[in-house]
Formats: C-alpha cells, structure tokens, sequence
C-alpha cells in the first residue's frame, strides 16, 4: 500500500553554489588577466566549446567543491565534473575534482567502490600426521526439526579431513571441552584451530588445553576463511542432512540422523586428495570390493603422502584463481585505513558498511594487522584484522 505522505515530486533546483558578488570580489584580489579571458557582467569569464565559464580563483575552488558535493549527495568524479564544469573552469580542475572526491571522508565510511580486495592467499602449513591439527566449528539453526538441541559441533583433522560431529542443546565452553575429551580419547591434538567465539576465548577453555598442553590458534575477526576446510566441511553435512530429512516421510529427529550423515562423508573420496577420510585415518575403506579385491588404494602410508601432495597442488591451483581478485598490500605503523564491517541479516539497512578511520598498529603476519579499533568483547583497546577487510583512508584535500 502507498504511503499517504509521499515524497514530493515537485523538483525546486538549488540556489547558485557562490554568491557572484564574492566570485567580483576575489577575481578582483586575484588580478586575473590575459588575453584568453573575457568579461562579462563584470565577471572574468573564459569560453571553451562556445560557452562562456566563470574563472575560479583560487581562494574559492575548495568551497564550491564542498558546496556542490555536500548539496548533490556525494556524487561520484564523472557526475560533479557533469555538475561543475559547464559552468566554471581552472586550470587542472578536472584531477583537481577528481582527488576531492576521492579524499571525501564521507564516502569513503558509505561508499563501496568497485576494488580489489587486498592480501594475497596464504595457506595453513600443510600437514600429514593426524592430529597435529584440527579445526572445531559451530553452526546453529537446527532447533525446528524434531529435537531440542539446536547446534552442530564439527570436529575435522586436517591432514586425513576426518570429521566428528556432535549435536547440543548449547555452545558454550563445558560443551567444547566436553567434545574435545572424547577427541582426545582418540588421540591427543599437536594444535587447535578455532573462531575467537567467547566460549573458545574464556580463561576456563585455555585452563583446559594447557592441561592437554595443545597450542590455540585463533582466526582473524570476521575472516572464516583462515578456518576454510572446516567451513566447507559445514556446508557438506548441512546438505547431506537436507537431503536426509526431506527424502524421508516420518519426522526423524535430526540427531538420529547425523551419525550416519557424518559416516557417509568420512567414507567417501574427498574431492581434492582422493581417498575417503576414515582411510587416511584407519584404513578403512567405503565398501567390500564385490571380487574381492581389497587393495584398489595405495597403503595408508603412501596413500597420506599422496594426499598431501594433491593437497599442495590444489592450493598452488586455487592461489592462481583467487590472486586475480585480489592484489598485494603493505601497510606500514601509522597509516591510516578504514575496517569494514560485518553485517548481520537484521543489520540495519542504513548502516554505514566502513568504520574508521584507524591506525595501523603493527604487522602481525603477511595479511594480518593489530589496528586501534577497540574490541567490544575483549574490551582491549585494538584487535588484529585481516587485510582484506581493510581500506586506505585519504585525508581530505588540501588544495595547492
């Protein structure tokens, strides 16, 4: 239904950006000359594609640019030249134009600009051991199929891609280190890789892992991608358990159903190294071979170097693919740069997508930098973001 207040369509064009008088007044401190200039209503006016445009001094060329920027809504370089130029000139006023605009503070914190991204693709040293790292995740939303528990836990050892998940009513930090007890039950882990979700940040979870004398790595903020294997393992059981659920008639409660989710993924061939997870780890295979021959993969040993080269090669391939999107960058102590920010599906639609400006801290590895933004969890006063989430700021121009 249309509102019964519209916005009015009855268009009223702005008054001039400068008072003509000032214009008379500062031409005349300036002293233009010469023999390209002309005069007209007392008004030193040069012609240029046969229209005739007021001179600008120099004193008021900052002042008309802020005027028309601020009075048309930030408008991008091609359509303030469009809005200035018919009308006046100076000399290089076209770049002149073009750095305002691109120094306004305004637009950089609510404008995202057609860019590449900055920081190159880095990788997790590889592995080949198991358990010399895995990755725990979380992913929630499961509360309306048939059970009260509303979190799937997901364990993965990164060099077999082995997966154990756990259901739960909560995700908090005696869930964690519940779930951990019975990884570590298995075996012991060299490294943790998780979130920097509070649970996984509280000094009770680091009390435990040090009992365990495990090594936390935590991801940069907002940046899942520094935990990948893991994310795109989510998006596989997510899918299995779709299917699973929406191909049966009876309502099945989604926890009976994540064992054999979670089986059927870790006994079939992973797309980049091969072999199916519960091979690398155990040496078991998907199936019994109907002629009896057993032997169809490399032994696990052998098997786990190849997969540990397949995986090299795999990253060396995508490193290809994701370079062309995104370019290298080095900040230096003291630059200044602007964060964007994460925005949730119920974020507001008018919120600004850049916060900032920043100042660069120090480098804390090659995309990784310790910024004075002041973390509202931590309550420290800076936090360590990845580059791509950064932007150089410009101050606003000064023109010379």
């Amino acid at each position: 239904m249309l509102s019964r207040h519209p916005v009015s369509h009855h268009l009223q064009h702005s008054v001039h950006l400068l008072d003509i008088n000032e214009i008379k007044t500062q031409q005349k401190n300036d002293n233009f000359c010469g023999p390209k200039y002309h005069e007209v209503k007392d008004v030193i006016v040069i012609k240029k594609r046969n229209l005739y445009k007021i001179v600008l001094p120099f004193s008021l060329r900052l002042k008309l640019l802020n005027q028309a920027h601020e009075q048309f809504g930030h408008p991008g370089v091609q359509k303030m030249l469009n809005l200035i130029t018919p009308q006046y000139y100076w000399p290089n006023i076209t770049s002149d134009i073009t750095e305002f605009v691109k120094h306004c503070s305004v637009c950089q914190l609510n404008t995202k600009r057609k860019q590449k991204r900055f920081g190159l693709l880095q990788q997790v040293p590889p592995i080949s051991i198991p358990f010399e790292c895995i990755s725990v995740d979380t992913v929630g939303g499961f509360n309306y199929y048939n059970s009260t528990k509303k979190f799937l836990h997901i364990v993965i050892d990164h060099a077999t891609r082995h997966v154990c998940a756990f259901p739960s009513k909560n995700e908090n930090s005696e869930t964690y280190i519940n779930i951990l007890k019975q990884i570590f039950q298995i075996q012991v882990a060299v490294k943790l890789l998780t979130d920097r979700n509070a649970a996984f940040t509280s000094s009770r979870f680091k009390k435990f892992l040090r009992n365990y004398n495990v090594k936390h790595l935590l991801t940069t903020a907002h940046h899942p991608q520094t935990n990948g294997k893991i994310e795109r393992v989510n998006q596989s059981l997510v899918t299995r358990l779709k299917c699973k659920i929406n191909s049966t008639s009876t309502k099945v409660p989604w926890t009976k159903l994540l064992e054999s989710v979670t089986n059927e993924y870790n006994l079939t061939p992973h797309s980049i190294t091969k072999y199916p997870p519960a091979y690398l780890l155990r040496g078991t295979l998907p199936y019994d071979s109907p002629i009896g021959q057993n032997s169809y993969y490399e032994p696990v040993n052998e098997a786990g170097n190849l997969a540990l080269q397949r995986t090299i090669y795999y990253h060396n391939k995508n490193k290809i693919r994701y370079h062309a999107r995104f370019v290298d960058k080095k900040f230096n102590p003291g630059d200044l740069v602007v964060y964007e920010e994460f925005h949730y599906p119920n974020t507001r639609k008018l919120s600004p997508p850049f916060s900032g400006p920043y100042e660069i801290i120090k480098q804390c590895s090659e995309v990784t930098y310790e910024i004075n933004k002041p973390n509202p969890l931590t309550k420290q006063a800076t936090q360590s973001v990845h580059i791509s989430k950064l932007r150089c700021f410009i101050q606003q121009i000064n023109l010379n």
